[in-house]
């Protein structure tokens, strides 16, 4: 598992995975008066660099592939018909993919995610399966994870970050009768730049089954910008 530089991207085995598209978002922004009709494009030709340059045969996609709810729009429909002429394409259902099924240019797995040569992948909105818990590392979209911190001049940045949790095992076999007892989840940032969530400040921001029921310590992950930069456990990032 390798972790893309200044790209919010796993390379592993083969597959280029990427959380949280939202492509399609051009409609909500143009409700709030902002006009760019080519923003899922843009977000297209990044990926499509990505999986050229690594020589990607795989590209899995960690759910919200689209930002509409309720239906598979013309436009992520067409940026998947062009990912697909570059490798296969495997989406794991995310809380914004209804009607995803439609989609004929991708396999589509459960919500529950799956187990992808030793990694578990899902969006993060739904309890993963016994196979996702038994691999080394859990990787989730869903959360979008930023961090907000102020300087000496008390001015506040946000920035998109990596997080990787140790389990709390007692909470996890309240669950799970089998699961990998080294097992950490990686919170993947979303690729979409214009989505996020502060996690260094307000627990309420804190999304999914796994992170409401605290079978992961999230407050004890450690935190990584994406140049690879190691910012120290969440708990102590201000």
């Amino acid at each position: 598992m390798k972790f893309l530089y200044n790209a919010p991207a796993i390379l592993h085995k083969g597959a280029i995975i990427v959380g949280d598209t939202h492509f399609g978002m051009e409609d909500k922004l143009r409700r709030k008066g902002i006009y760019d009709e080519e923003f899922s494009l843009r977000l297209f030709s990044r990926l499509k660099g990505l999986i050229v340059s690594h020589k990607a045969k795989k590209l899995i996609l960690l759910g919200d592939v689209k930002e509409d709810i309720t239906m598979l729009d013309k436009r992520t429909e067409d940026i998947l018909a062009k990912l697909s002429m570059l490798c296969e394409i495997t989406i794991v259902r995310g809380n914004h993919d209804g009607g995803i099924e439609h989609c004929a240019n991708a396999e589509i797995a459960k919500a529950e995610g799956f187990a992808y040569e030793g990694l578990g992948l899902i969006h993060g909105h739904s309890w993963p399966s016994d196979d996702v818990m038994a691999c080394g590392h859990v990787i989730a979209g869903h959360q979008h994870p930023l961090i907000t911190m102020t300087d000496a001049f008390g001015r506040k940045r946000s920035e998109p970050v990596w997080v990787m949790a140790p389990p709390d095992a007692e909470r996890i076999a309240e669950r799970y009768k089998k699961f990998n007892k080294k097992i950490k989840l990686v919170l993947m940032p979303a690729f979409n730049p214009l989505v996020g969530s502060t996690i260094n400040h307000d627990e309420k921001e804190r999304l999914g089954p796994l992170l409401n029921n605290n079978l992961f310590k999230l407050n004890h992950a450690i935190v990584f910008r994406l140049d690879g930069t190691c910012l120290g456990e969440l708990k102590n990032i201000h």
